[in-house]
């Protein structure tokens, strides 16, 4: 198992950066890293919570993408950020600077890469979403599509059974 550092971790103040991830904002409840493909966001950073996260370029985002919005790296996360009042965690820059980022190659990175380009078309569609036959649909889509890449993760961090129910308790 590769584990490297495949981000910086910057405040980006009020300008945007295109092709970044950008960490859940301190309101967050639960991971929602984002990416910004075409640097469209505009995020204020520092103490507002949010962090652009500048990948490296030998580095694919959407598999970072991934592994950030597992449920093994949320809990990872949760270890060490400050839970705020009402039970949600603070996603500051020294909560994630320093997470083990497992490189996969050859298959699972190419897996990983084309369950968050589905998941990224699902969200889409669910945004797009008129009836609520749809949005179910799609809401079930995103929860099969999330399962898929924590099981994943689960198996490139070498997690047994009594880790995933930890993670998952």
């Amino acid at each position: 198992m590769a584990v490297a550092a495949v981000v910086a971790v910057v405040a980006v103040g009020n300008r945007s950066l295109s092709k970044t991830i950008k960490s859940p904002q301190s309101d967050y409840r639960l991971r929602a890293f984002s990416l910004d493909e075409t640097g469209e966001i505009f995020f204020t950073g520092g103490t507002a919570g949010g962090y652009g996260l500048l990948v490296l370029p030998q580095y694919s985002a959407k598999y970072l993408l991934g592994i950030l919005n597992s449920k093994t790296l949320e809990w990872l996360v949760h270890q060490t950020a400050t839970q705020m009042h009402g039970g949600w965690f603070n996603y500051e820059a020294r909560s994630i600077r320093n997470l083990p980022i497992v490189v996969a190659e050859g298959a699972t990175h190419d897996r990983i890469v084309s369950l968050v380009e589905q998941m990224l078309a699902a969200k889409r569609s669910l945004a797009a979403a008129r009836t609520d036959g749809d949005k179910r649909l799609y809401e079930r889509m995103c929860a099969s599509l999330d399962g898929q890449i924590d099981a994943l993760v689960y198996q490139l961090y070498g997690l047994d059974e009594p880790d995933i129910a930890l993670i998952e308790g």
